[in-house]
């Protein structure tokens, strides 16, 4: 593949047919005359085309209702919207987010920009599907979304199998333009942005740029999280670890070849309590609740640029180009070896000199203490096997903890030409490069056998005394102080560093326009194209990870692939008679041996009954090729039970899923049905009924809780399940398979009535989503389920969002109330219950207020009632991926024109 940018630009040069459309600049080529719609690539001067296929368009009323500070923000504002990433916890997707059409997974929707592919993230998710990074983006560059809510991979090719979100930018923005604002909720978020476009005799020009920050939190922070972080007894929470720090002893008794086995009995660090563990008979437990944050910091950098000129009057160049970089601080505190040198613990000598075990006489230990120590110089202390962590308590939280750095970097660049044929037909062509880049920094990544070396020679303290008494001076050396100096745990203390990146480059040429040929309804519009698309993935761990030498025991191979795939298409808009219109469209993609090929075809239909009635419907299939994740593997993590303890909480565990090379492409077939109401009064409505038929779903073989039970009860060999040395669960390991098919189907409405009052325009809007059917071959029915147990997203079965807009001279406002209904958590078989949130915005508009065009001051509330998400029975107590952690979120912002 090392001739990716000349078969590319060969490709663009030689005039093969095909891109998707670009957005119609307000510029003296195409002017207002030329429209794009989402879901059709034809495009022409002569006529609007209207696609029958269903789209939600979230416009800047819908941006500013949702009170967005980023593009996950107004992902509340689709209710076709439902198992997105929002607020990744502990792994590699902090920091990113995506859309997930009909809770399908991420990887199943396709994100374009101005209707050309947007990029791809350097990470996957635990499916292994890739996705674009929907906040790389900065808000104040997009003048709307549009959603097109059924499959569109015969217009768009793989990914769109869910549906497609189409971010069209504010190409036509002329002017300067700086906006502020300050949030508080759970953390404090502050951003900035500044805009400015210029229109030119032939052309445009415009940047956009915006910095972002926010604080973090801990688990202590919530309620809901905290609240059920431990049970009654005080040592048997959800964040109580069995392996503290303090920790606890055995004699060491050799074994006659070097090692050595645990004496009779335990005994907890008697300054357990004393030094932030939990006493638990003759085990000192640690309550790593605020181990890790559950909202990450962030410091959020985005620049998008854009420029169009009309070389002549036929032919008009244009180019894009995006840059963001976002830094993601996580906490590291008493992170867990699974690496145990001796015994499943350190040896501590009987010399080290805070060592005041001595033996009970029976095979076993007792703890005599350092006062003893100092009265009976004679005393003989013995060696010990210390079981527990490097750090507890004492490394957790704001004061304690280390950070996690991930930094994400995002570079887009775009450059093509339209080229005006005649009044009927375009060319139009486009090459397209994105490269995202992901580098992760964690420190505590132990070196075991250093630490066990320090241990060993006395410079490192593991008895509580480091904690409870850092001053204290050994009795039996007269020297040492039991506070633990950082020079020494600079020795073990290693930092991991894992770096990944993906490229993806896109060559895209169609021509579209308005044949002669007439129907009843007019002339036939025709598009035909071709595309290539070229994609390569590096994902490097650690080198200690490459080689097994790391505190988890781990090997994690270096993964590098690549794919290319080809398409043809083409497109017909058939106008039969004034008031009916059939699209048509066919589509050949071929992924060579990394995938198959597949042919897919789309028909829809819009007929027009009356002048206030449409009726609308769509079917066609879908497709999406293996990953390059999916064919050579995941690393992810997941909370089990462990089944031999069912009392003791969750453990988060390491799950490796295996790729494949036989995976087949996965595909979809899917139908719309819709109507239309329009009336003279302000009253728009549809509804929608829409169904998913898949085929060949890749999906992790198993759920990683039903790989360790069945393990446990001896259905699948002891090798699919590892524990600690310790005994509790460590990994699972998984495959990628395709693992039968799955049905949704549902029912979305729409309605939006526009009416004066009180002197003012109002704005009252309805949109719900409800699933009515959502059947797996291999999970059965999981309508309405948090869908932990498989490979979906979590999908609540209704979703409601109702708000009412007020315009009145220079003010605006608005409420919405926004209902997600119960669904279940097949976790433990509950249910999760319904939460309804309200959030009201008010801005006004003070011309001439700070000098320049105009001053708008907005203030505003999300979740305007502070209602928590609903609680989970289990870690990590509330479904992060459909309800926000934050709480009632104020804010105020600013926005100055010139």
């Amino acid at each position: 593949m090392k001739c990716y940018s000349t078969s590319l630009a060969a490709l663009i040069v030689g005039g093969a047919l095909m891109s998707t459309p670009s957005v119609a600049q307000d510029q003296k080529f195409a002017d207002e005359d030329i429209i794009v719609v989402t879901g059709s690539l034809i495009r022409s001067k002569a006529k609007d085309f209207e696609t029958p296929s269903p789209v939600q368009t979230l416009g800047e009323a819908q941006f500013k209702d949702t009170g967005a500070a980023k593009i996950q923000d107004v992902f509340k504002g689709l209710t076709v919207n439902t198992g997105s990433q929002l607020g990744n916890r502990q792994n590699a997707l902090q920091g990113v987010s995506q859309f997930s059409l009909r809770g399908l997974g991420i990887g199943s929707t396709l994100t374009l920009v101005n209707g050309r592919r947007a990029g791809l993230a350097p990470i996957t998710d635990s499916s292994g599907g890739l996705f674009t990074d929907a906040n790389q983006y900065p808000v104040n560059m997009i003048k709307k979304i549009e959603v097109l809510t059924d499959g569109a991979s015969s217009t768009y090719g793989s990914e769109a199998v869910a549906g497609v979100v189409n971010i069209f930018t504010r190409n036509d923005f002329d002017g300067f333009e700086i906006t502020a604002e300050a949030r508080t909720s759970s953390h404090e978020a502050y951003q900035m942005g500044v805009a400015f476009g210029k229109n030119f005799d032939r052309g445009h020009v415009s940047i956009f740029g915006n910095y972002y920050t926010q604080g973090g939190n801990f688990r202590e922070e919530f309620d809901v999280v905290a609240d059920g972080s431990r049970l009654e007894d005080g040592v048997s929470g959800a964040f109580d670890s069995s392996t503290g720090s303090p920790g606890r002893f055995n004699l060491a008794v050799p074994d006659g070849n070097g090692n050595f086995t645990r004496g009779a009995n335990t005994l907890a660090d008697p300054d357990c309590v004393a030094a932030g563990g939990i006493l638990d008979g003759a085990n000192c437990r640690y309550h790593f609740l605020d181990q890790r944050r559950l909202i990450a910091e962030e410091d959020r950098i985005q620049i998008f640029s854009q420029a169009d000129y009309d070389i002549t009057d036929k032919l008009k160049v244009f180019a894009e180009a995006g840059y963001s970089r976002n830094e993601i601080t996580d906490g590291a505190g008493g992170l867990l070896s699974r690496v145990f040198p001796n015994a499943g613990g350190f040896l501590v000598p009987a010399s080290h000199p805070f060592n005041f075990f001595i033996s009970d006489g029976a095979g076993g230990i007792t703890y005599a203490g350092p006062a003893a120590f100092a009265a009976n110089p004679n005393l003989q202390a013995v060696d010990l096997i210390y079981r527990g962590r490097i750090l507890g308590a004492d490394g957790d939280g704001e004061e304690g903890a280390e950070d996690i750095v991930t930094v994400f970097g995002n570079t887009r660049l775009l450059g093509g030409f339209d080229y005006s044929i005649n009044e009927d037909w375009i060319l139009n062509a486009s090459y397209m490069y994105s490269k995202s880049d992901f580098t992760r920094e964690q420190p505590r990544d132990w070196d075991i056998q250093r630490f066990a070396a320090q241990i060993a020679a006395g410079n490192w303290n593991p008895f509580g005394t480091r904690l409870s008494n850092p001053g204290l001076v050994s009795p039996k050396d007269g020297v040492s102080v039991a506070g633990n100096s950082d020079g020494v745990y600079s020795t073990f203390n290693l930092t991991r560093l894992d770096k990944a990146d993906v490229t993806q480059k896109v060559a895209e040429v169609i021509l579209s326009g308005v044949t002669p040929f007439e129907l009843g309804g007019g002339n036939v519009a025709l598009a035909v194209g071709g595309q290539l698309r070229e994609l390569s993935l590096s994902d490097i761990p650690d080198g200690r990870y490459q080689a097994g030498t790391n505190r988890l025991g781990q090997t994690i191979p270096v993964v590098t692939g690549e794919q290319t795939a080809y398409a043809i298409f083409g497109e017909l808009i058939l106008p039969v008679m004034d008031n009916l219109e059939i699209q048509t469209a066919l589509r050949f993609e071929d992924y060579g041996d990394d995938g198959g090929s597949t042919v897919d075809p789309k028909v829809a239909v819009k007929f027009d009954v009356t002048d206030h009635i449409t009726l609308r419907g769509s079917w066609g299939t879908s497709f999406q090729a293996p990953s390059i994740r999916q064919i050579s593997g995941v690393i992810s993590n997941a909370a089990i039970q462990d089944p031999a303890d069912l009392g003791a909480g969750n453990f988060n565990i390491t799950v490796i899923t295996l790729g494949s090379d036989t995976l087949t492409p996965q595909s979809a077939e899917n139908l719309n049905l819709g109507v239309i109401f329009r009336t003279d009064n302000g009253f728009d409505f549809t509804a929608d009924y829409w169904t998913y038929d898949y085929k060949d779903l890749i999906l992790p073989g198993a759920d990683p809780q039903f790989i360790f039970d069945q393990v446990f009860a001896g259905n699948l060999p002891a090798d699919r399940a590892t524990r600690e040395p310790s005994g509790q669960p460590a990994s699972v390991v998984a495959n990628f398979v395709n693992s039968g098919s799955a049905k949704t189907s549902g029912i979305d409405l729409v309605g939006r009535y526009k009416f004066e009052a009180i002197g003012a325009d109002m704005t009252l809007d309805v949109s719900t989503t409800i699933i009515t059917k959502f059947d797996s071959s291999a999970f059965g029915d999981i309508k309405g389920n948090r869908n932990f147990t498989n490979g979906f997203g979590s999908a609540p079965d209704l979703r409601i969002n109702g708000g009412l807009s007020v315009d009145k001279g220079p003010h605006s406002g608005n409420i919405t109330v926004r209902h997600i209904g119960s669904y279940n958590n097949d976790q433990n078989s509950t249910q999760v219950p319904s939460q309804t949130t309200v959030d009201a915005r008010y801005a006004i508009s003070l011309d001439g207020f700070l000098g320049g065009e105009s001053t708008v001051l907005g203030f505003g509330v999300v979740n305007l009632f502070d209602t928590a998400p609903p609680r989970l029975a289990q870690r990590p107590f509330y479904d992060e991926e459909v309800h926000d952690l934050r709480g009632r979120q104020l804010y105020v912002n600013v926005k100055q024109s010139f």
